[in-house]
């Protein structure tokens, strides 16, 4: 019983953790998409080199550097907690998710540095 409640915690607060980065991740671009029309409304001409600065910041690849290493450092917190408690294998399971995504971020990283 007791081991079921953890994992519901901690399954709710990755849930809440990615709810947060997806919904301020959807806020910025919004903002962004405002003020552009906002600009475009009032008459102000969009230069390429603004916009090519824009779409830079939006895919800046060390985002996907620190997203990587952020995922990992999070599934190896999550992973020496569920050994703390006694090995817990679910909480080291549940720690896999966020692993995966994190060497998923850090494959991108590596291919977008080839490319360049």
């Amino acid at each position: 019983m007791q081991d079921s409640i953890i994992v519901g915690i901690i399954f709710i607060s990755f849930s809440a953790v990615a709810f947060s980065f997806l919904f301020f991740s959807y806020r910025n671009k919004i903002a962004l998409q405002q003020t552009l029309r906002l600009a475009l409304e009032k008459g102000q001409g969009l230069s390429p080199e603004s916009i090519e600065k824009i779409l830079q910041t939006q895919s800046a690849p060390q985002k996907d550097f620190k997203r990587g290493i952020l995922l990992v450092c999070l599934a190896v917190a999550t992973a020496l907690f569920g050994m703390l408690d006694g090995l817990d294998t679910d909480v080291i399971g549940i720690s896999l998710f966020p692993l995966a995504l994190g060497i998923g971020y850090l494959v991108v990283w590596k291919f977008d540095q080839q490319e360049s």
